[in-house]
């Protein structure tokens, strides 16, 4: 069975995940371009799409503030946008090859 806060956190990450929708939508309507050709010109001028720009936006901030803040690691995925400190280490270690902590612990060194 799954668990209250695993149910929890895909509630969330399915309404973050609505949200971006309907911005993209927004953006999409405001360039006047359909959706999915907005997400194509969007991919082809970053690499990434929109979705996954958000995301290294959020682990950008989060660099900046492990680096700048003595804010736990669930306060620094609170402060930008993740679900909860699991989905901040999972989504740094798929875009910066460590988890957090060992990151942080990276920088201190060099």
């Amino acid at each position: 069975t799954q668990s209250r806060s695993s149910a929890a956190s895909d509630v969330y990450k399915r309404q973050s995940q609505d949200v971006a929708q309907a911005s993209i939508d927004a953006v999409a309507t405001a360039c006047k371009l359909s959706r999915g050709h907005f997400i194509r010109a969007f991919r082809d001028t970053t690499g990434m799409t929109p979705y996954q720009w958000v995301l290294s936006q959020r682990i950008e901030r989060a660099q900046t503030l492990l680096l700048t803040s003595r804010l736990s690691l669930a306060e620094v995925a609170d402060a930008c946008g993740f679900a909860d400190q699991s989905h901040l280490s999972r989504v740094f270690s798929q875009l910066k090859g460590l988890p957090p902590g060992a990151w942080l612990r990276g920088q201190s060194q060099g």
